[in-house]
């Protein structure tokens, strides 16, 4: 604080009195440190302020997609307004069950803000074309191509900018997109057209075009699947995901795009449920797995938010258990978990791995500061 006012105080100074320009450039500097200062001083205020309970719910995000009748929960329920609350959820991600009009989905985004101790991060998968939850609903949005039909890189930054102003205007503040699999496998299932290319230098330059569109809207991007879902036989929902290359290949080609995503500044990066027995040893999906972790935060410098892919997908839930997969992922290094298969198993999980000691509280306020860092810079602090 006194540093601050000394600040002030010398700018109040040289205008008055004509100060030359290294003094200006001295106020100039003790400004923009001390908003670095304020930034960091203010997410490790909020940090102190929590509780274990509550900084384990920062960890998850969840789905509800559903009433119990089987349809669409297009109205924030009681008892999910609570669930929100009691698990302190740091994030929910929205699916086209939840989207009619754009007023009804910007109610259900302010209610479920409302109803979270820490405003939310709220996300949705809107690749556009193949993958767009906006295209069922009455929501005013432009038509796009999928990534595969686009030729041009000011093809993906119109479409990201065009779909980072359809979300910021119905209340979500993440996107998961884009893909920067490379689609060098022509009996992929699940991948195929979602990717921009089947070359490294193409896809990356797409993303990063794609990126900067989407968030020069204030939409957080989450660039996905890492190490890489392009060059592989199965899906991810219904099974074990195998890539067989070795680490100097994923360096040459699948890799390409994330690094070069990363240094664009993309704010999250998804890791898939890939294994990759020529590279990592522990034979775990890199949503689980240290190594896999490692090989991004060491290999691609990466520092920012890590995601998982959705939990619930059987090759997690057929192998790894509910509970005991969130907190493998935690342990890897993971910041957050996204839909479980059960949320409050999850939760429980979570807690008693940290009453055991399993988990410290060091490792959790590791990933609170990616976190709350990232809630700041979007004003959600």
């Amino acid at each position: 604080m006194k540093q601050w006012l000394v600040g002030v105080l010398t700018a109040l100074m040289c205008f008055g009195t004509g100060c030359g320009t290294q003094a200006k450039d001295q106020t100039h500097e003790e400004v923009t440190k001390t908003a670095e200062e304020v930034r960091l001083e203010t997410i490790e205020a909020q940090i102190d302020s929590m509780s274990v309970e509550e900084k384990i719910g920062q960890l998850l995000m969840a789905d509800f997609r559903s009433n119990s009748d089987g349809t669409g929960m297009t109205v924030l329920r009681k008892d999910v307004a609570e669930s929100i609350q009691e698990h302190h959820l740091g994030g929910v991600i929205l699916f086209a069950e939840n989207l009619d009009t754009l007023e009804q989905t910007q109610k259900l985004t302010q209610d479920m803000q409302n109803a979270a101790e820490i405003p939310l991060l709220i996300g949705i998968d809107e690749e556009g074309g193949l993958v767009s939850r906006l295209k069922k609903s009455n929501i005013p949005h432009q038509t796009m191509l999928s990534p595969g039909e686009m030729k041009e890189a000011k093809e993906a930054e119109a479409a990201g900018k065009s779909i980072g102003e359809t979300l910021a205007s119905m209340g979500v503040n993440v996107n998961f997109a884009p893909v920067a699999d490379i689609n060098t496998n022509p009996d992929n299932p699940v991948i195929g057209i979602r990717s921009y290319s089947d070359t490294p230098e193409k896809v990356a330059e797409m993303d990063c075009a794609f990126i900067k569109g989407l968030q020069s809207e204030g939409i957080s991007a989450a660039v996905k699947h890492f190490p890489g879902h392009g060059d592989t036989e199965t899906d991810s929902h219904n099974g074990e995901v195998f890539v067989t290359h070795d680490l100097e290949r994923l360096r040459t080609v699948e890799f390409v795009p994330f690094a070069k995503s990363i240094e664009a500044g993309v704010d999250f990066v998804m890791v898939g449920h890939i294994k990759t027995p020529n590279v990592t040893s522990d034979d775990l999906p890199a949503t689980i797995s240290a190594q896999s972790v490692a090989l991004l935060r060491d290999e691609l410098k990466y520092n920012g938010v890590v995601i998982t892919d959705a939990m619930n997908m059987k090759a997690i839930t057929e192998y790894y258990g509910v509970g005991e997969s969130v907190v493998m992922s935690v342990l890897a290094g993971v910041d957050i978990v996204l839909m479980p298969a059960d949320l409050d198993q999850a939760y429980q999980a979570l807690l008693a791995a940290t009453k055991e000691g399993r988990i410290t509280e060091e490792r959790l306020d590791e990933s609170m500061l990616r976190i709350m860092g990232l809630k700041y810079d979007k004003g959600l602090l």
